[in-house]
């Protein structure tokens, strides 16, 4: 590392000339890259589980629907009804709509006069008040349109449209979008609610957000960081260094992901903000150990010479740790967690890279002056550390047991954290998006869908014994008051029998025997029933709708169901759960099971890294527990504030360990160092934190000021994300000052239990 800042340094335009070739050329594939929000990124890659779901897919089709929702007193008016069916037509004509369902389309099958008779519902518009009753009426008997088509009222309908997503391409959601606001745009001053909501309009506000946060709140954290710098260091061509840098390496990694395809999307999108917030820290160790070197009187080649020699092990350990935490996420099966990992882990790399090459040529570039000041700046840190670390050697019996007990708990709380997410989250309070879907949980069924899949053999449901399995089920699902809705070939069956048989009555009833569902099936074909059960009937699809935003309770409610089908269905028939919403919530399980494993990995890399580099095990022990401290804090205040583990909140902690090795390293490194040159403890420590305080807590004060304007984003999940690791900051200068001295003081106690009663000298 001291070779590589010092060739830097000795070849500055080399360096400038390299650095932008390499710019621009990344800069050139910008316009490549993509903005992709995809409800299959955040699905775990489980062979099984995604093999059922295509499966489910190929054989049954698509259960992602996007709803047309209309509202108004007087929906069914002729008038009104008329208008409707103009705009239906207009919906249709959409190229990316495969098809809809509509009362427009259902069928009315019913018998008269000893005539069949198939026609849709609304084939022609009723003309009387007695016309629309009767339709209305009849339509609400069908199990397959009463709170799916129809509310129960009469006052809501839907129109049901389903997309042909295999001309997906960039730009198609907010294409399908656009359209759809100006297919419905005549009904908006008839009727009182028009809006649609599905998956397009879903992802099309959260990219809309993810751009006003590229556009406001990166720009805006670029300003306050080097702000703080600024105020900080009284020089400005100091204070750009760090901005370069993180600037520079964001350029080459957006560039990355546009040649490798990797879409910006709601976990990448904040990569960014990362490279600029942690990507300045070693550069503000690097300046202030070379400005410490100027103020000493010595040039700036020799300046940085001391500026490698002292930071270079503790820069190359803190990008590998830091580095190598970030890649273990990529080993994940969630593609958004795998990209992010791999993207962040490329991005540092870069990062360390430009740090390491651009920092020393861009100061051997200023003048002493530049970057010397005044030998007071900053100085006001060290000697609150130091005066500090003098009253925690005083009290150090009260703080330590102090410190024990807050770890203990925040562990009790951190234990009582929940894995949850919901989509509707990811909007603010001022968007419109929820509120829409609850209304339409309200008056229908809700947005959301979930695939109950029940398997037999030999035409198993053709025979009415298993029909009656189905139905069964899903008066199960529908009494569950997680769930709204529920559709099935047994409600096919029901309706056609009713038609046919012409038995009336305010419900359909199933047929009795075997020989009636094969007839009906041989008398209208599959291609009727297709959605519902499969070529061979021997596998049928309950499509289960829902308003369940929270993948918690969802979660637990398909448990429930589960256990109910392995006690009371018949065991020839075999059960399972698919569908885009199920698996996007085990996703989530999934990923705080993977950011545990990957904590424990860091801090085991940490461990072993320190332990074999400085050769002393109680020093690695050190770094884990610092390291630790801030992390199990945050968990702790998460589970007393209610705050679930989520899309948002699942990277703070491994963020935060990336911020806290980068203190422990710089720490551990110089006093291990000092150690080895015959110090004292008590000197070492006390020179590690006057030397080492002033960049650690410029750091923590930049970072944490950074990640605060995260807190102004418009997107929830980035503004909770920027609060905790703004909070986490200031609790990694807690344990660094804190726990890291009193920890060490405490193994050399226990090693040399004779020095005082407690081990804990007190300094002079």
């Amino acid at each position: 590392m001291k070779r590589l800042i010092t060739a830097a340094a000795h070849k500055p335009w080399l360096v400038f000339t390299v650095t932008l070739f390499v710019t621009l050329s990344a800069a050139l594939q910008l316009k490549a890259l993509r903005l992709e929000i995809s409800a299959e990124g955040m699905m775990v890659n489980h062979p099984e589980a995604v093999a059922d779901y295509e499966q489910s897919l190929q054989t049954f089709g698509s259960d992602a629907v996007t709803v047309i929702y209309l509202e108004d007193e007087d929906l069914l008016r002729p008038a009104n009804l008329t208008a409707i069916r103009q705009a239906l037509r207009r919906v249709e004509a959409i190229p990316q709509v495969s098809h809809t369902t509509s009362l427009f389309s259902v069928r009315y099958l019913r018998t008269e006069n000893g005539y069949v008779y198939t026609s849709p519902y609304l084939e022609s518009i009723p003309q009387s008040e007695h016309q629309v009753e009767q339709i209305a009426d009849a339509a609400l008997l069908n199990p397959l349109i009463e709170r799916n088509l129809l509310s129960r009222d009469g006052t809501a309908m839907a129109i049901n449209l389903y997309l042909d997503m295999q001309g997906y391409h960039r730009g198609f959601d907010e294409a399908v979008s656009r359209a759809l606001d100006e297919a419905i745009a005549p009904l908006q001053g008839r009727l009182r609610q028009v809006f649609h909501l599905g998956d397009p309009s879903i992802r099309t506000g959260i990219s809309e957000q993810i751009r006003s946060d590229l556009r406001i709140i990166l720009p805006l954290g670029l300003s306050v960081l080097v702000l703080t710098l600024w105020l900080i260091f009284k020089r400005s061509c100091i204070a750009l260094i760090p901005l370069l840098t993180a600037g520079v390496s964001v350029v080459w990694t957006l560039g990355l992901m546009a040649v490798l395809e990797i879409p910006v999307n709601v976990m990448t999108s904040i990569i960014p903000a990362l490279l600029i917030i942690i990507g300045s820290t070693e550069d503000i160790h690097l300046i202030a150990e070379y400005r410490a070197g100027i103020q000493a009187g010595l040039t700036k080649l020799d300046a940085i010479r001391s500026m490698g020699r002292h930071m270079g092990t503790a820069i190359l350990l803190t990008f590998f740790t830091t580095s190598l935490g970030f890649l273990t996420l990529s080993l994940n099966r969630i593609d958004l967690l795998q990209q992010f990992g791999l993207v962040t882990a490329v991005g540092l790399t870069f990062n360390f890279l430009l740090t390491s090459t651009l920092v020393p040529a861009c100061l051997q570039g200023l003048s002493r002056d530049d970057c010397g000041g005044h030998p007071a700046a900053g100085a006001a840190y060290g000697r609150a550390a130091v005066k500090f670390f003098h009253w925690q050697t005083r009290h150090s019996r009260q703080l330590l047991p102090g410190l024990v007990l807050l770890m203990l708990v925040s562990a009790y709380w951190s234990a009582r954290i929940e894995v949850d997410n919901s989509v509707m989250d990811y909007f603010p309070a001022s968007s419109s998006l929820p509120e829409q879907a609850a209304r339409i949980r309200n008056k229908l069924a809700g947005i959301q869908t979930l695939t109950v899949l029940l398997s037999g053999r030999d035409g198993a449901f053709l025979k009415s014994a298993n029909v009656q399995q189905l139905h069964k089920l899903q008066h199960q699902l529908e009494a569950h008051a997680a769930f709204g809705k529920s559709f099935s070939f047994a409600d096919f069956i029901g309706v056609v029998h009713r038609g046919i048989d012409g038995e009336g009555g305010d419900k359909a009833s199933l047929p009795a025997n075997d020989e009636l569902i094969e007839g009906y099936m041989s008398l209208l074909g599959h291609a009727s029933a297709k959605a519902f059960v499969s070529p061979d009937f021997n596998q049928a699809r309950i499509i289960v709708r829902h308003g369940i935003d929270s993948s918690r309770q969802l979660n637990q409610a398909v448990a429930e169901i589960i256990g109910f089908a392995e006690q009371n269905l018949d065991p020839s028939l075999r059960m399972k759960v698919t569908g885009s919403s199920y698996l996007n919530s085990q996703a989530v399980d999934y990923m705080a099971d993977s950011q545990g494993r990957s904590l424990v990995m860091m801090l085991g890399v940490i461990f072993v890294l320190i332990t074999l580099l400085l050769g002393n095990a109680r020093i690695g022990l050190v770094a884990v527990l610092s390291n630790l401290f801030p992390i199990l804090a945050l968990f702790g205040i998460m589970g007393f504030f209610n705050i679930a583990l989520d899309t948002g909140t699942v990277m703070v902690a491994a963020i935060a360990l990336g911020i806290c090795v980068d203190h422990s390293m710089h720490f551990m490194v110089r006093y291990q160092r000092l150690m080895d040159r015959g110090s004292s403890q008590s000197e070492a420590l006390l020179r590690t934190i006057r030397d080492e305080s002033n960049p650690i807590i410029i750091t923590a004060l930049a970072l944490t000021l950074g990640f605060a304007t995260l807190a102004l984003s418009s997107f929830p999940p980035v503004a909770q994300f920027g609060i905790l690791s703004a909070l986490v900051m200031l609790l990694a200068l807690l344990g660094t000052f804190v726990l890291t001295p009193l920890s060490l003081r405490l193994f050399a106690a226990h090693r040399h239990p004779a020095a005082t009663e407690t081990g804990l000298q007190p300094v002079s």
